[in-house]
């Protein structure tokens, strides 16, 4: 799974009733849901501001199409996004000066966010990293993880 294939799989979030098992969807095939939010809070928006800061190096996700993605469901994808940004920063606190490391950082606890613990390392594609580096990243990772839920329509 390639990293565009895995953003476009985690911000397009569509929340529907239970799927029987997990599945890998093109991406391409998706599409987003409605806005639930026309305006978000300043409040809201300042935790977005933080959370694009993190992450819009990695994934060019800028601050305006980050505050129009959440605008879908932001306090859900808000909660998750920050848990994820919280164990990226502590990662990468005194090393991650290398593109490849931020992005093995960035893919696992990307990863970690939608599978369990083994899942997420048995789907790592690590460049840089190495495996005792990656089970503690994954470790770090506190929220329990959440499928993406896609409907079919």
């Amino acid at each position: 799974m390639t990293l565009k294939q895995l953003l476009a799989a985690c911000l397009a979030v569509l929340l529907t009733g239970h799927a029987a098992a997990a599945q890998t969807v093109d991406p391409n095939s998706v599409r987003l849901n409605d806005r639930v939010h026309e305006q978000l809070s300043p409040q809201v928006l300042a935790r977005i501001r933080a959370v694009t800061q993190v992450f819009e190096p990695i994934d060019g996700i800028s601050y305006e199409r980050a505050v129009d993605l959440y605008k879908r469901d932001a306090e859900a994808n808000l909660v998750i996004f920050e848990e994820m940004a919280r164990v990226y920063r502590e990662f990468c606190a005194s090393r991650c000066s290398r593109p490849e490391e931020r992005m093995d950082v960035y893919r696992l606890v990307l990863l970690r966010s939608m599978y369990s613990f083994a899942e997420t390392l048995r789907q790592a594609q690590l460049d840089v990293l190495s495996k005792a580096e990656a089970q503690a990243i994954v470790d770090a990772y506190r929220l329990k993880a959440i499928p993406i839920t896609v409907e079919k329509r």
